[in-house]
């Protein structure tokens, strides 16, 4: 009984890493997908800005 209490355990904790690995990339990918659309935007906007001071 003790062993099936254990080895129920450590299914779940395994199953718990599994998942929380799995949600940390799909948030990484979205963070570098929007880090990527942002900053293009940003440095566009910044050209932008100093082409018009420097005229």
């Amino acid at each position: 009984m003790v062993e099936m209490i254990g080895f129920g355990t450590m299914v779940a904790l395994v199953w718990l890493l599994v998942w929380s690995m799995s949600g940390e990339s799909e948030s990484e990918k979205r963070r570098l997908g929007s880090s990527a659309t942002g900053g293009s935007n940003i440095g566009t906007g910044m050209q932008g800005t100093r082409s018009r001071h420097a005229a």
